[in-house]
């Protein structure tokens, strides 16, 4: 989060240097963003950078805060109000969509979603400290009964192969010509999970 100094600036010095620095995160992975380029486009010094930021991390943290606290909010709400967990997957694919995907911004956070690393425990972990919530954390709040899980364990092992297929479809919407066929392409996949890949046997007359 911003140091002191960089909360003391006027807010067009802030925005100023959040705006240089979107440019840059939009433009290469965050291991390639390049402080110099940033400093010298906000007209800033380079000193100045570590007087109001940490680490280039640090900043990108900043700037997505806000976006992802509105994202969490809502999230929790729609679980609050449906209780269905595969319903929930689908909203947040939806949600993220509508807000990471079809904005002026989704240069950014292409280069965001694209380089997440599918091994990191939280499959929406963007950095360290800012983060979508664990659909996971929310167990009690869900209706289970016409699934077949058992426990939070089988609960938490569903959960990991939901934001596999939902990060994964939220990647080929930045690539995809079309959005209708994207999100079809998702809600087969959700269906598969449902219900499963296997033929059950008719049964003898």
């Amino acid at each position: 989060m911003p140091k002191e100094t960089f909360l003391k600036l006027s807010r067009e010095k802030q925005q100023k240097v959040i705006h240089s620095a979107k440019k840059e995160f939009a433009r290469v992975p965050i291991q390639e963003v390049s402080i110099k380029n940033i400093v010298e486009d906000a007209k800033i010094a380079r000193g100045s950078f570590y007087q109001y930021f940490e680490s280039k991390e640090d900043l990108l943290n900043y700037i997505l805060a806000e976006k992802i606290e509105e994202t969490n909010h809502k999230i929790k709400n729609k679980i609050k109000e449906c209780k269905n967990l595969l319903d929930t997957y689908v909203y947040l694919y939806d949600l993220m969509i509508k807000e990471f995907v079809d904005n002026d911004e989704k240069n950014l956070f292409r280069q965001i979603f694209e380089n997440v690393k599918s091994s990191d425990e939280n499959i929406f972990n963007l950095l360290k400290n800012t983060k979508l919530e664990s659909i996971t954390q929310y167990f009690e709040l869900f209706d289970l009964s016409n699934l077949k899980i058992e426990n939070k364990k089988e609960f938490e092992i569903i959960c990991d192969m939901l934001n596999i297929i939902t990060r994964r479809a939220i990647v080929k919407n930045f690539k995809h010509n079309s959005k209708e066929k994207s999100r079809k392409e998702f809600l087969m996949q959700i269906d598969y999970i449902k219900y499963g890949i296997i033929k059950k046997e008719e049964e003898n007359v």
